[in-house]
């Protein structure tokens, strides 16, 4: 087993840490984009933190290094099995070679190609368990009675490595724009890890607001709704057991078309949206294979409800993006439009005021909604219902720890 004691207080501390996951360049900066105005329907300022100077380009490198290493100092384990989906599948290869254990990643069939190639090439072994990606559930079911099994839906590691690292780079990431404050932080409905770094933001920022997105075919936080779609790195069909309800104010749809749509013409016609909407060319050549396709839906909404809050020049939204365009360049590329419709297509998404479906779940009945739909499935798959009861009280995730 690996020898690496790097914490979090040293990934916030050094600039450029051996292992680099603290949302940082190699320059020592936030990995920030700011969205030009002129492409957007808000004055708010628009910032977006990239996972591009991750690992392999997925903001699950930090939670899959810090759950392998908890678990192999813990149970002494020198070989693991994942339950793992979308980029956390390599995140999970890559942080079992930097601790030099053995994985085997348990994901279903329809799990995208890049992502499985990528854990393969970090030594990986993978097993298809089940077809589509809600099928979560399956693979708990048969594999959580293994003293070596892990889940990224179930790592408190990946949940703490949010709230320290990422939670300090939203912070770093406002400074010096508008009010140096967070007004909105938008998040997709992945794993529950980021939910750490909501609450974390919502502790700094008391007034602002944190939005969960999530695809409209598989809308499980906002109607009890599961299904296939296209928008990898969200829509599960269920809510992850260390998903943090409190960190949650508002859920928004985001439509599979509109974001694939949107997410093309900025990677293949930044030439024309520059020219159209009178863009520096460099602004948008920086946009450019840093935002996943759960990064653009996030991007979408967020726009949309800054419209209805009707947020100013001194508000600032940030957007986690869970991982870059990289993965899905042929997703892309299929996508039948041309360059023609570019400014259609930018203008419907992210300029014109249009009126959007989202909930507020803040209130009593929406908040017991999603906790027994949370202790429902957990119960289910064994957890011990107690601590299901105590995820109730805030005191639970206050007093988290490893």
């Amino acid at each position: 087993m690996g020898k690496e004691k790097i914490n979090y207080k040293e990934l916030l501390n050094n600039a450029v840490p051996t292992l680099p996951l603290n949302w940082r360049k190699p320059s020592g900066e936030i990995d920030r984009i700011i969205i030009p105005k002129n492409m957007t329907g808000t004055k708010a300022n628009i910032i977006v933190l990239s996972p591009d100077s991750f690992p392999t380009g997925s903001a699950n490198d930090g939670p899959a290094y810090f759950n392998l290493k908890q678990m192999a100092e813990g149970k002494k384990q020198s070989t693991v099995e994942v339950c793992a989906f979308d980029s956390a599948i390599a995140s999970y290869a890559w942080a079992a070679a930097q601790l030099d254990i053995k994985c085997t990643i348990k994901t279903p069939q329809m799990s995208h190609p890049y992502w499985i190639k990528k854990a393969k090439d970090y030594g990986a072994k993978v097993e298809f368990e089940g077809v589509k990606i809600i099928d979560a559930s399956r693979i708990i079911d048969l594999n959580k009675k293994k003293p070596n099994f892990v889940s990224q839906f179930q790592s408190a590691a990946g949940y703490m490595f949010h709230q320290t690292v990422t939670g300090t780079a939203i912070e770093k990431a406002v400074d010096g724009i508008g009010d140096s404050k967070v007004s909105l932080l938008a998040y997709p409905a992945s794993s529950g890890a980021l939910t750490g770094a909501a609450i974390s933001s919502k502790k700094k920022f008391p007034y602002s607001k944190n939005m969960l997105v999530e695809p409209s075919e598989s809308s499980t936080f906002y109607d009890n709704k599961k299904g296939a779609h296209k928008i990898y790195g969200m829509g599960y069909g269920f809510i992850p057991y260390i998903h943090n309800i409190y960190a949650t104010d508002y859920v928004m749809l985001a439509e599979e078309d509109e974001t694939l749509k949107t997410l093309k013409c900025i990677e293949d016609f930044g030439n024309k949206i520059a020219s159209e909407f009178n863009i520096d060319s460099k602004s948008i050549k920086a946009l450019v294979q840093k935002i996943g396709l759960s990064g653009m839906a996030s991007l979408i909404c967020s726009i949309n409800l800054a419209q209805q809050l009707r947020f100013n020049e001194d508000d600032n939204i940030v957007i986690i993006s869970e991982d870059t365009s990289v993965p899905y360049k042929e997703i892309i590329r299929a996508e039948q439009i041309q360059d023609i419709d570019t400014k259609h297509i930018i203008e419907e998404s992210l300029i014109k005021q249009k009126f959007r479906l989202f909930m507020d779940v803040t209130g009593q009945r929406q908040r017991e909604r999603l906790f027994k739909k949370k202790a429902d499935f957990w119960a289910r798959r064994g957890s011990d219902e107690n601590i299901l009861n105590k995820m109730r009280d805030r005191d639970f995730w206050n007093n988290l720890s490893l």
